[in-house]
């Protein structure tokens, strides 16, 4: 039997397949338009004092507080490196120290070949259609302004060659506000600035007004990836005076994570890693209740700025559908263990501040203990946008399984990297490092959370170790390129 086929006229073929075209087209248009929003936010040197981590009972983080309680907490996150430079560069890139060779402030980024021909977070967003802007510190400030400018960003605010604005100068006094000369550099100086100093006319304030006016303006183009770097707490600690006056000095606190002999069993490696002597020299002048207030001023104003950042979302057209994600770079140790300083591998220096609010994903409130790193930002955003990461090059995991289910089975622990070789592994309990020279430390934090006792000697542990000891990657690559104003200083001498 012949099976007679119905022929169609050549204009009814056209009609029925301009009409297909249209009905894909406002499909695909359709689809572009349910991609999430992103508001990346991070800040600098901000460790545990905070309402969100209680690491300190003094601080007052009431907006990022506020922010927590909208969604996820992750108690237990730490970061890729404990300095500006390698921890931006993991997390912007999804690929650890220990696998680029990335491991200090003067490594380079783009001088970098496995860096540089990674798919760098912008980047990733701008080719699944995001428009993608910022302002602020996103990455470490030197790589911005001499090598990535703005790479991967449609938009930069002040500009694709520079990342933060001119410093402000004005103070009731000349610097070093803090009145030590000698032991510390003026970079670690602290104080208030001038009292005709508005919160608009510091950097962080440019930045945060700049992202609030985006956001409130109504004209971004959708999808859009925003960014926003607040420079604060980071060191010098210069802040208005009202937020001083929220911590009278009388009331100031010592840390209590702060312990006399605290040293005593941690290995001589630990002393080589930037082991800065400016917690002796604050203590010697009689300021480290000063200082501690200065940071808790700082954390304030910060506080003050996501407020406004946070706030102007939620009062635009883009409050529906955006993804929020708040993450600090790496802590901070304001006297504990003899520092004042981030570069360690102790739980002040890695453990950092990590919130998400996705729509429709996390539930209000909730918190989720296990051991998580920075290097998981970068999947699991490609995983709450729908778009396919990067293949073979992200080392992070995606954390949108402890969202759904905080309660979900997890057997991984998070890395720290610090140098070559040098490496910290937290667990849901036990924090173990090793250094280069084979020592060790490991601390058990539901019985020791300020990590005074030192249990790597001892048998009962042993177990312990072995399988913690499976966290530390195989692979350690050497050294990488380092910036080349450094390259150059190094060659000169």
């Amino acid at each position: 039997m012949k099976i007679r086929m119905k022929t169609m006229k050549p204009t009814t073929f056209l009609a029925r397949s301009v009409l297909l075209l249209c009905a894909t087209a406002s499909h695909a248009v359709e689809q572009t338009k349910q991609k999430p929003n992103v508001l990346f936010i991070a800040i600098d040197d901000l460790n545990d004092w905070t309402g969100i981590l209680k690491g300190n009972p003094q601080a007052r983080t009431p907006h990022m507080d506020r922010l927590a309680s909208q969604g996820m907490v992750f108690t237990n996150a730490h970061c890729a490196a404990p300095a500006c430079g390698p921890s931006r560069s993991a997390l912007m890139s999804g690929i650890r120290p220990s696998t680029s060779g990335n491991y200090v402030n003067k490594n380079s980024l783009t001088r970098n070949p496995i860096l540089n021909n990674a798919v760098l977070l912008p980047e990733f967003f701008g080719r699944n259609g995001y428009y993608v802007c910022g302002s602020g510190k996103l990455f470490h400030g030197a790589h911005f302004i001499d090598e990535v400018q703005g790479r991967g960003f449609d938009a930069y605010y002040p500009s694709k060659t520079q990342d933060l604005f001119p410093w402000i100068d004005r103070f009731s006094s000349p610097r070093p506000l803090n009145g030590i000369k000698k032991g510390v550099s003026r970079y670690a100086d602290w104080g208030p600035y001038h009292p005709d100093v508005t919160l608009e006319d510091i950097n962080d304030g440019k930045t945060a007004k700049w992202a609030a006016e985006t956001l409130l303006g109504g004209e971004l183009k959708e999808p859009f990836f925003l960014g926003a770097g607040i420079f604060q707490p980071h060191l010098p600690n210069y802040a208005l005076q009202k937020y001083f006056d929220r911590f009278p000095l009388d009331e100031i606190e010592i840390p209590e994570g702060y312990l006399e002999g605290d040293m005593e069993d941690v290995p001589k490696a630990s002393g080589k890693q930037r082991h800065i002597a400016w917690a002796r020299t604050i203590r010697a002048a009689g300021q480290w209740k000063h200082a501690i207030q200065a940071y808790l001023a700082s954390t304030a104003m910060t506080d003050d700025l996501i407020g406004q950042i946070v706030g102007a979302l939620e009062k635009s057209k883009y409050a529906d559908n955006t993804i929020i994600v708040l993450w600090s770079d790496h802590g901070f140790q304001l006297g504990e263990k003899e520092r004042w300083a981030k570069y360690s591998l102790w739980e002040r220096a890695t453990r950092v501040n990590m919130v998400w609010v996705a729509p429709g994903v996390t539930r209000p409130g909730s918190t989720s203990n296990k051991p998580v790193n920075l290097l998981d930002i970068y999947p699991t955003l490609a995983s709450l946008t729908g778009c396919d990461p990067p293949k073979k090059q992200l080392e992070g995991n995606d954390l949108s399984v402890l969202m759904k289910n905080p309660k979900a089975s997890w057997d991984k622990t998070s890395l720290t990297t610090f140098g070559y070789k040098n490496y910290g592994v937290r667990s849901e309990r036990y924090r173990y490092i090793v250094y280069a020279d084979g020592s060790e430390e490991l601390y058990d934090h539901q019985q020791d959370k300020w990590e005074w006792r030192n249990l790597a000697a001892d048998p009962e542990y042993a177990e312990i170790k072995v399988k913690i000891r499976k966290g530390i990657p195989a692979h350690h690559e050497p050294i990488g390129a380092l910036q080349g104003a450094f390259d150059r200083k190094r060659t000169a001498r």
